[in-house]
């Protein structure tokens, strides 16, 4: 018996070592976030969600604004941690990070991790550079081989929409400036990502017809965290957008960003 409570005990303080300090004192991720008075966020080079000012190196966009306002008051800093929306939910649950803004809830992504309420919505859409827009109106025309789509490997469009167009010609890549890149060398005759990310590149580059095909298909976008026996951190991140909800803030912060093409 004297043996086993030694093993026991050993593999205990094994386990408490393999995780990070704060995580190895605290009762749960909220906990962790407070002692360490720093909370992790997992960011994506994508506009208008994230954006990285390169002689800086600091982070902007719609989901730092909100950031910002949620850790308000709270003595808690924010660190971005670069990543891609492939592989987010493998950096959330091996701790690289805490959260992820901008992340739709499915079903998939639900088995691994949890989410909270919605922060917005946002509708799947087209761009193309094509004279004839007309044949991008439904998502049956749009699902055939003739069409190259290119789009962000692991977005919530993606995923979305892949079961719907199985035989559309896909093109995936990393990153938003990739998938952009794509459109405009003409490898691609399309993208597909969400309204809000085509009305932000058509409010700077003006080039391009956006098609939101029928039938539609929106998506509410939250902040992911990891699966925890101790949802404390979920809660009070559902608590505060519901306050900045009610006060006006998040459709605030949405106005800044979310444009429509032409204006």
């Amino acid at each position: 018996m004297r043996l086993l409570a030694r093993i026991s005990y050993a593999l205990a303080v094994g386990a408490a070592l393999a995780l990070p300090p704060s995580h190895a004192q605290a009762a749960n991720d909220l906990e962790a976030i407070r002692q360490a008075k720093v909370v992790r966020v997992g960011a994506v080079s994508a506009p208008p969600w994230y954006s990285k000012d390169l002689t800086t190196n600091l982070w902007g966009g719609l989901v730092p604004d909100v950031l910002d306002k949620l850790f308000e008051g709270t003595g808690i800093r924010i660190e971005y941690v670069d990543t891609q929306w492939g592989t987010a939910v493998a950096g959330l649950q091996s701790h690289r990070f805490d959260l992820l803004g901008a992340y739709n809830e499915t079903p998939e992504r639900a088995k691994a991790i949890d989410f909270t309420r919605p922060i917005g919505s946002l509708k799947s859409a087209i761009l193309t550079s094509q004279a004839d827009a007309g044949k991008y109106a439904s998502w049956e025309t749009i699902n055939t081989p003739s069409i190259r789509l290119s789009a962000i490997d692991g977005a919530g469009a993606t995923v979305l929409l892949r079961p719907v167009l199985p035989k559309t010609t896909w093109i995936f890549q990393q990153s938003s400036d990739s998938m952009y890149m794509d459109l405009e060398s003409g490898r691609a005759d399309a993208i597909l990502t969400s309204d809000v990310q085509i009305s932000m590149y058509l409010s700077q580059r003006r080039r391009g017809t956006m098609v939101i095909p029928e039938p539609v298909y929106s998506q509410p976008t939250n902040i992911a965290v990891r699966k925890s026996a101790d949802p404390a951190l979920r809660a009070w991140l559902d608590e505060s957008l519901q306050r900045l909800q009610a006060d006006g803030t998040l459709d605030a912060i949405w106005a800044k960003y979310v444009r429509q093409p032409g204006k």
